[in-house]
């Protein structure tokens, strides 16, 4: 996943992009300077095979401008967001891009080759929103029993064909390595509701394009990316904070409906959470003699069902 230094000298000028790009790459970071550099020379090679003028949006969201410091190429331009959270700095991106689609990419994302090739050609079809793949890409292998739930949390392999829509699968989505028209965007104001700063705010502003705007969802594998997982995520405490989080957000998110229908849909995940708390809570100690891997997916899933119980923990802090 390394490039060479004479990627970034094909990648395109400030005199070149004198006229507005016709993709805007997001990069939201927050303390990551380490992964900056490597990932400009990954994009620098992915601009040099289109024919297209791209700009790279570094939206730096740490307090101090911790990445100011950092040499940038020509296409990247340097935005300090001092307001901490993920929605705040997506939020400022999209407001900062001049591309007609916008590309959100996290800062501990590789792009594969044809990565950026694949979105540019979506994006000539005037496709609204689109996803590319995900795999991990581990520095150190994990533990053996952790690998299965880490690939689960840390990749994106949807069972659709290239082009397919997907809007039926939007709870397996997310915004890094993704694709939107700025019209599309525009429906929502702001795009990410801050009320997500910690987290989720992609999948509460996938549940209005979809649910309210009846926004396609085009799935393009070959816009593919490599996540880093450094080791300190490839731990069974990460993994139940991650989890736990995600059964909260499922019922945050549908909580958005209001009204008795709201109530419903929460009482509903409610109850399948205390299902899962239950009976795979039970599983992973029967598990645990005989498959110490399967008890701990077993042990995940409860966690999950704990989270739907108690989301309302998340809305009080939020």
């Amino acid at each position: 996943m390394a490039f060479a230094d004479k990627d970034l000298e094909k990648a395109p000028t400030r005199s070149d992009l004198a006229h507005d790009p016709a993709l805007s790459i997001i990069v939201p970071t927050f303390r990551r300077e380490a992964f900056l550099p490597p990932l400009f020379q990954a994009v620098a090679a992915q601009i040099a095979a289109v024919d297209l003028p791209v700009e790279l949006v570094l939206v730096d969201n740490s307090p101090e401008a911790s990445a100011r410091a950092v040499p940038t190429p020509d296409f990247v331009r340097y935005i300090h967001e001092p307001r901490t959270g993920v929605a705040q700095a997506r939020n400022r991106g999209v407001a900062e891009a001049r591309g007609a689609h916008v590309i959100f990419l996290d800062d501990d994302e590789t792009p594969a080759p044809g990565w950026l090739a694949a979105f540019a050609d979506a994006a000539a079809t005037g496709a609204p929103a689109v996803f590319g793949a995900v795999e991990p890409f581990y520095p150190e292998d994990p533990p053996p029993a952790l690998r299965g739930p880490l690939d689960r949390i840390f990749s994106r392999r949807l069972p659709a064909a290239a082009g397919a829509e997907v809007q039926h699968l939007r709870a397996y989505l997310g915004s890094g390595n993704s694709m939107f028209a700025r019209a599309t965007l525009a429906l929502v104001d702001p795009p990410f509701d801050t009320t997500f700063n910690a987290g989720g705010e992609d999948v509460w502003l996938f549940r209005q394009l979809v649910d309210r705007h009846r926004v396609p969802m085009l799935w393009r594998p070959d816009a593919l990316v490599h996540e880093i997982v450094p080791p300190h995520r490839a731990t069974l405490s990460f993994l139940r904070k991650r989890r736990f989080s995600d059964g909260q957000l499922r019922c945050l998110v549908e909580s958005d409906a209001g009204g008795l229908k709201g109530t419903g849909r929460v009482t509903l995940w409610m109850g399948v959470g205390l299902v899962q708390l239950v009976l795979f809570g039970l599983a992973s100690v029967l598990a645990r003699p005989v498959s110490h891997a399967q008890s701990v997916r077993y042990s995940l899933a409860a966690t999950g069902g704990a989270g739907k119980l108690l989301w309302w923990r998340r809305k009080a802090s939020a």
